[in-house]
């Protein structure tokens, strides 16, 4: 059995800043995947959005300022300029490796913890054993034993052995994920920019936000939607309703009043809407309305136009689940179960960093900056 003084279970953001900011310690970190930090790779398709700095406590689910406070955005940027990472911000407060590749990000984390560490890639643990005042981690290769033990996986991989141990959590359900509708047929591919978007929960909770929607086949994606699944994830519930304003500048009346105008195109409805939507989109219009598309358009009366006007404000489709590949996970061990240090109060030395927390965002940085929140906290009280 090796012994170590920490050992850190997860290899990801939060577990890689853990093991550099750790100082003089005996550490080592476990990781099923082959290569350190290998899940950054995926974030912000390809690009890794290391953080944003327009950060704001209203984008998570849970009251995070206290921890923000001790490290932020700027110490965030400060932390990976001593590393060498060369970055930028977009229009939107997002940041970004100045190289537009997340390898970068990669790289300088594991080019750090190569040489302060001890690595054991591939392995996957199995169990955890409180003993006396040590843990004892179980692999599928080998066995460990520390004195402080940091888990800092994402997701639900450590239910069971966590559960023995009598950590409490809130299950794990996926959030910033793509939304399941059965309603949702012919359209793939499909995307709308620039549209107001509104979920409503089973609970009746609503939320709304504009930005693009990307249609495929059984459901909706895009950052609209993973923003707004975070309604359903946190419920547990992934039960409810999408409705799609497609053009929210214009008011009712205004659109109304564009229809009305069309009417002289004098064309059969399957041709109304050319050159204002894409034909799948016009088609899945009329197929709500459940109007003839061989009916000329010069013979749509007022109540027919009103019809139309009102679902081009107000697509709405029944969401009936989620689809995997899930960004992040709603759920975990919430922080009033935690110490300032994020340390589990009932079991001493046992700490929690990063998705495993209670503790969701929207897209755009957000999960990120406290991966490396709380992986820079756990690691200074090591």
């Amino acid at each position: 059995m090796k012994s170590y003084e920490v050992l850190i279970i997860g290899c990801g953001a939060s577990g890689s800043i853990c093991a550099l900011t750790a100082q003089n310690k005996n550490i080592a970190v476990i990781d099923s995947q082959t290569k350190v930090a290998k899940k950054i790779l995926a974030t912000g398709n390809g690009r890794c959005n290391l953080t944003n700095i327009n950060l704001e406590d209203k984008s998570y689910n849970t009251e995070i300022k206290s921890y923000l406070k001790k490290f932020d955005v700027n110490k965030t940027l400060n932390f990976f300029s001593s590393l060498g990472l060369e970055v930028y911000a977009d229009e939107e407060g997002r940041v970004y490796p100045i190289s537009n590749a997340a390898k970068s990000v990669v790289d300088v984390l594991s080019n750090r913890i190569e040489e302060k560490v001890d690595l054991y890639l591939g392995q996957t643990v199995g169990d955890i054993e409180k003993q006396d005042n040590n843990f004892i981690v179980k692999t599928d290769k080998e066995n460990f034993l520390c004195k402080k033990l940091v888990v800092s996986s994402g997701g639900n991989s450590l239910i069971a052995p966590l559960k023995k141990m009598g950590v409490e959590f809130k299950d794990f359900y996926p959030s910033l994920v793509a939304l399941k509708s059965k309603e949702i047929k012919d359209l793939n591919g499909v995307k709308v920019s620039n549209v107001l978007v509104t979920a409503t929960n089973s609970l009746g909770e609503t939320k709304s936000e504009v930005g693009e929607v990307l249609f495929k086949d059984g459901g909706l994606s895009g950052i609209v939607i993973f923003n707004l699944s975070t309604l359903f994830s946190r419920t547990q519930n992934y039960v409810g309703k999408i409705q799609i304003d497609l053009l929210p500048n214009f008011t009712k009346e205004e659109l109304i009043n564009k229809l009305e105008n069309r009417k002289k195109l004098n064309v059969c409805l399957d041709k109304f809407f050319t050159g204002m939507f894409v034909p799948a989109l016009s088609n899945e219009i009329l197929k709500q309305v459940k109007i003839n598309t061989n009916l000329n358009s010069l013979k749509l009366n007022l109540n027919q136009i009103e019809t139309l006007a009102k679902t081009i404000k107000n697509l709405t489709y029944n969401i009936d689940g989620c689809f995997e590949n899930n960004q992040v996970f709603s759920g975990g061990v919430d922080l009033s179960l935690l110490t300032d240090s994020l340390m589990y109060k009932d079991i001493k030395n046992l700490y929690f960093a990063g998705e495993i927390c209670n503790v969701d965002g929207v897209c755009g940085g957000f999960n990120l900056q406290w991966a490396w929140t709380s992986g820079h906290i756990v690691g200074e009280n090591l």
